[in-house]
């Protein structure tokens, strides 16, 4: 009896061991695992304003000047969050009239982030940026003027929409007067749709439409069709569904 007590309690202790080593250590170890991340994300977390953002385009180092600016444009997307007051304004405005000696990728997400405050404070200061040396950063103009509707930069923003400027712009500047939902654009718009670059003729036709013009139903009605983008090889399907 007792060597049958003996093996018993030898059997309850290896089992307690399988228990301990295979299953509570592990789980407490997993535990502390997900603590430990949650305090360390806590921890890095952050919780920047965009006037703090602002604030590192101006004085941060260079890769964080332009994360900076990426993320304030980011951050203004959301209406909640566009600060109203003036001193915020003035800053965008110095900090991008400055950024004209640095990276132009700073200045690019900085008359996007402009463009998206629905803030028409900020047209004259963009207008600036179509003469931008830097071609990306003049797409950005256009396309925060578009944003904006500011319907004095109609007669700059026309001029993109020349031959001898490149598709990109031609075509930044298409969408953005598409934007304006002003009339006195129409006839542009009717002249875009002979341009040789599919996508401004499509969305010149689509501007058309928008605006109660008919000009450019022909172009839809092809855009509808799919047996029409057997021509643009280059358009793959999910752009196809996009575009029907």
């Amino acid at each position: 009896m007792t060597e049958e007590t003996t093996i018993n309690k030898d059997n309850n202790s290896k089992v307690y061991t399988l228990y301990y080593a295979f299953f509570l250590i592990p789980l407490m170890l997993t535990m502390l695992g997900v603590m430990f991340f949650f305090v360390f994300k806590v921890l890095t977390y952050e919780t920047n304003s965009p006037i703090e953002y602002l604030s590192d385009v101006q004085y941060g180092a260079a890769t964080k000047r332009w994360q900076s600016a990426f993320e304030l444009s980011k951050l203004l997307s959301n209406p909640k969050l566009v600060p109203q007051d003036d001193g915020f304004k003035r800053k965008m405005i110095a900090v991008y009239e400055h950024a004209i000696h640095d990276d132009p990728t700073v200045r690019m997400y900085l008359a996007l982030a402009m463009g998206r405050t629905n803030q028409t404070f900020y047209g004259d200061h963009l207008l600036k940026g179509l003469q931008d040396t830097d071609q990306g950063c003049r797409l950005a103009a256009i396309k925060a003027l578009g944003n904006l509707a500011y319907l004095p930069s109609i007669d700059e923003i026309i001029k993109f929409t020349k031959d001898e400027n490149s598709v990109e712009e031609r075509l930044a500047a298409t969408i953005a007067l598409g934007n304006m939902e002003d009339n006195s654009v129409i006839p542009v718009l009717q002249n875009l749709l002979s341009d040789e670059e599919p996508n401004v003729r499509w969305d010149s036709a689509i501007a058309l439409a928008k605006l109660g013009d008919t000009s450019g139903s022909e172009v839809i009605a092809n855009l509808l069709d799919r047996t029409y983008y057997k021509n643009f090889r280059e358009v793959d399907e999910e752009e196809k569904v996009q575009a029907i």
